[in-house]
């Protein structure tokens, strides 16, 4: 909360300079925020799901929600056994915001505009994202589009407003039908931390795709297609500290402006379920789930869902259990904050999907990479007019959203080192699973490729043989499985692994029994008909029911030298380890450096070194070496490392005695009389 206090201090200055009219009637004062209370977990995350329009805080370890309930929403808990009390803590803490607030306000003048939003500058602006959204079409041309699908609720009425943008990634210079991954992002406005995750998987698939084989084909054969801010005039408001939800329409609850009760809310305005579950959205205006006078009222939503139908051809009938084809592609994720959530349709009645089994093994699957909780999106009760009312309940595409973190304002902290890592794995995993999402999350998957113990990309010289080892892993998800185990591995070169044109070799040495749920499997790549240059490899992994998963990709690159072959060993007590990287070795040259990284933490240099971790844990540690050809190689390992035990002090012995014991005998008896003498006197 120190944080939330310095942010609104910073925001409310910076929105008194550049938009006065907001900081006017930002107070927010009569916000009372209510404590639920709960000790089941599950339940927790239904109210989360059911009441993610008011929530402001979400703690299952401690076991209580904030939120910022109606009167009628308090009722409803109280009724299902619900404890809820006023959370008179964090009301507390949020009057002494607005305090704060206040005096900066009347202390500071304004002169400078400050980049990010104030006091949380991990979080672009809705200018700064949509300025760095161009900036990657322009620096990527051969890669990207910048597309206008259409106008925000202000640009639409004339009132200032904004595009709404989308980034499309692919590389055009391979023409094909490709799968398509649709994402956007921060529909509703006081969400921070979607849109900054977002604009950081667009960079991830731009700026990786030079020297990351995975990345690479993702990009060339897959379209990406991201809409950073969905709610720009929301969010607009939002960044000056106004719990704002809903777009600025202000035909409706135009009173609201200050306590963020203006406007529509656009998850509930999407057509397919619109308005068609009793209580699934309110048609009062005021409410923060206002559906909206009709379904797609609204000019954001119109845009996203005739730019989804511009995407996706219609894969399902008009019935609740008429499926699409396993086979269909497509994935379609809308990204919001928070509750560690991953959901998938239904979401407008209690009853699963038809397809429900594909829905349930990505979910688990995605959910294992971030960590969070996979579940159907009903939550308490049923809701209408949500974003996959488009994309699965009309077309059947595979629809997900994810709820990142635990606040609405997340510090920077928090996104840095847990949110933005997690959640960007998973939206590899997702982008890697489009081509068949109902199908591919169901087989093993390639978790490691090692080319002559080099854990990237390797080069030779043409006719030398290149040892490969595959880890295949069908262990990665959520689902508690019963015994699973692999049957094979793959590969192709070149030719992607999927396509009927590939040449599939089999790697037949493993450990011969294949009882395992990881498995690894080791085959030789002749190399003597490949050509100059740099040639990817694909690799598959089949279960034990014979169910292939995602692709993993690396690469040989045929030159005049042979990439050096890392090896090292390691030591560790507590949370020190020592580094020995003399058995590396270059078959034709010379090493000339021994680059380091000690899980992202630190980096060191030397053929051998030392490190201590910050705290215990799983530690990814990674050897690059350089030759004199200036040819690298990589190396990683997983290293665990534990707390130094602390050894409590021995108790103090007993007081010493110079009679043996008979002073304590004396003190017994004399504390016997005493107690004699007590009742003695409290009987007279």
């Amino acid at each position: 909360m120190k944080n939330t206090v310095l942010f609104g201090a910073m925001a409310l200055l910076f929105v008194s300079l550049f938009y006065p009219s907001l900081a006017q009637s930002a107070p927010q004062d009569d916000l009372k925020a209510s404590k639920i209370l709960f000790s089941d977990v599950t339940l927790a995350r239904k109210i989360a799901i059911s009441y993610h329009h008011a929530i402001l805080e979400t703690n299952y370890e401690k076991g209580y929600i904030i939120a910022d309930l109606t009167g009628k929403e308090i009722s409803k808990l109280q009724l299902n056994g619900i404890k809820v009390e006023k959370a008179n803590a964090w009301n507390k803490k949020y009057q002494l915001f607005r305090s704060k607030v206040n005096q900066q306000l009347s202390k500071q003048a304004a002169n400078v505009r400050p980049a990010g939003i104030p006091g949380f500058e991990c979080y672009p602006t809705v200018e700064e994202t949509l300025a760095e959204g161009s900036r990657l079409s322009i620096s990527y041309p051969n890669f990207t589009d910048w597309i206008d699908i259409g106008d925000s609720w202000k640009k639409a009425n004339g009132q200032s407003g904004y595009n709404l943008m989308v980034l499309k990634i692919t590389n055009k210079q391979i023409v094909e039908d490709k799968p398509k991954l649709f994402i956007h992002s921060s529909m509703h406005a006081r969400e921070y931390t979607p849109a900054a995750l977002t604009l950081d998987f667009a960079k991830l698939l731009l700026e990786q795709y030079s020297t990351n084989p995975d990345i690479q084909w993702i990009v060339d054969y897959h379209e990406v297609h991201i809409l950073f801010h969905m709610n720009p005039d929301g969010r607009k408001a939002a960044e000056t500290g106004i719990l704002q939800r809903k777009n600025m329409n202000d035909n409706h609850c135009v009173s609201g402006t200050s306590t963020g009760d203006i406007g529509v809310d656009l998850n509930r305005n999407f057509a397919f379920f619109w308005n068609s579950t009793a209580n699934g959205s309110s048609g009062v205006d005021c409410s923060q789930v206002f559906r909206g006078v009709s379904a797609e009222s609204e000019p954001e939503t119109q845009a996203v869902s005739n730019y989804i139908r511009s995407l996706f051809p219609d894969a399902r009938g008009p019935n609740d259990d008429d499926g699409a084809p396993t086979d269909t592609s497509g994935m379609h994720i809308d990204i919001h904050s928070y509750s560690q959530l991953v959901l998938w349709p239904y979401g407008h009645k209690v009853g699963v999907s038809p397809n429900d089994q594909g829905f349930v093994s990505l979910g688990n699957k995605l959910a294992w990479f971030n960590n969070y909780a996979p579940m159907q999106s009903v939550g308490l009760y049923p809701t209408d007019g949500t974003s996959d009312d488009v994309s699965y309940g009309e077309l059947g595409i595979a629809a997900f959203t994810f709820e990142l973190g635990t606040s609405f304002f997340q510090q920077c902290s928090d996104y840095t080192n847990r949110i933005q890592p997690d959640n960007l794995n998973a939206l590899v995993y997702a982008a890697k699973a489009t081509a068949a999402p109902y199908t591919l999350a169901s087989g093993a998957e390639v978790t490691s490729i090692e080319l002559n113990g080099t854990n990237g990309g390797v080069t030779v010289t043409q006719g030398s043989v290149v040892n490969i080892s595959a880890t295949g892993n069908v262990l990665r998800t959520k689902l508690q499985q019963l015994g699973p185990t692999l049957s094979k591995a793959e590969y192709s070169i070149d030719t992607p692994i999927w396509k009927p044109t590939a040449t599939l070799i089999e790697l037949t040495d493993n450990d011969g029994t294949l009882s395992s749920g990881i498995e690894v499997f080791n085959g030789q790549i002749d190399t003597s008909n490949l050509g100059a240059g740099t040639h990817t490899i694909y690799v598959r992994a089949y279960d034990g029911a014979g169910n292939y998963g995602v692709p993993t990709a690396t690469s040989v690159t045929i030159s005049q030298n042979n990439s050096p072959t890392p090896d090292f060993s390691f030591t560790c007590t507590d949370l020190s380890c020592d580094f020995d990287a003399s058995n590396s070795s270059d078959s034709d040259g010379t090493i000339t450096s021994y680059s380091w990284d000690f899980n992202g933490e630190n980096s060191g240099s030397g053929q051998t070194t030392s490190y201590t971790f910050a705290q215990a844990g799983d530690k990814q540690i990674s050897l690059t070496l350089t030759d004199d050809t200036n040819n690298q190689a990589v190396k990683n390992a997983n290293v665990t490392v534990t707390a130094p035990v602390v050894t409590p002090p021995p108790p103090p012995p007993p007081p010493a005695s110079s009679s043996g014991g008979g002073s304590l005998l004396f003190l017994n008896v004399f504390g016997l009389l005493i107690l004699m003498r007590r009742r003695k006197l409290a009987s007279c």
